[in-house]
């Protein structure tokens, strides 16, 4: 069987998730479903974490494979698990080797649905998956960085990009890309979140 990899990705995620149950099920696949209890989708739609799981119970080995961290990415895995749901060389393999593979559908289908990076409460879950019994140090320098990264207006007023210029002319491009990308849990309304408590996907 030749496989069309275009033909896996979906336009939206209503399609993508329909998609991936249906493939799913002609498998013959059990499924479960984790709906989220408040949030929607852009079209109104329900919004959950659907978990199909292919291969032996028992199986010492798993392989666990997930879509949709940073929900707008969910187009590009959910394409690549639908095209291996589809693939009956893949199932005959799973079968062969006497493993199991977990196929994760969407961690975040908040941000898959709103085409956002993050989930509905501006988490990113990468940095969400953590230990909350302890306090998290302060990232001193995304609060730096903070008040023109993340402008009161949109368009930025002239302001927010005369600071950033003048950071980026004092301490380079490279310094302002770790102070933002490397996470903080301070500013709920900031890039790269982590949270303050474990989010609906955790």
């Amino acid at each position: 069987m030749t496989l069309d990899p275009a033909a896996g990705f979906s336009q939206t995620y209503g399609e993508a998730r329909e998609r991936f149950l249906a493939a799913a099920h002609r498998r013959g696949l059990f499924v479960s479903h984790h709906v989220h209890p408040i949030a929607r989708g852009a079209q109104g739609e329900e919004l959950a974490i659907d978990v199909a799981v292919q291969g032996r119970a028992d199986a010492r080995n798993v392989l666990l494979l997930t879509s949709a961290t940073h929900g707008v990415e969910g187009f590009c895995g959910s394409g690549c698990q639908l095209n291996m749901l589809h693939d009956d060389a893949f199932a005959a393999e799973v079968r062969d080797a006497g493993i199991r593979v977990v196929f994760l559908h969407a961690l975040n289908p908040y941000g898959f649905s709103h085409l956002r990076r993050t989930n509905e409460d501006n988490v990113d879950l990468n940095r969400n998956f953590r230990d909350f019994s302890a306090p998290v140090a302060p990232n001193a320098a995304y609060a730096e960085v903070h008040g023109f990264i993340v402008p009161a207006t949109w368009p930025p007023a002239p302001e927010n990009e005369a600071r950033m210029a003048a950071y980026i002319q004092e301490r380079g491009e490279q310094t302002l890309q770790a102070a933002v990308t490397g996470g903080q849990c301070e500013f709920a309304d900031g890039l790269f979140y982590g949270g303050v408590r474990a989010a609906w996907s955790n």
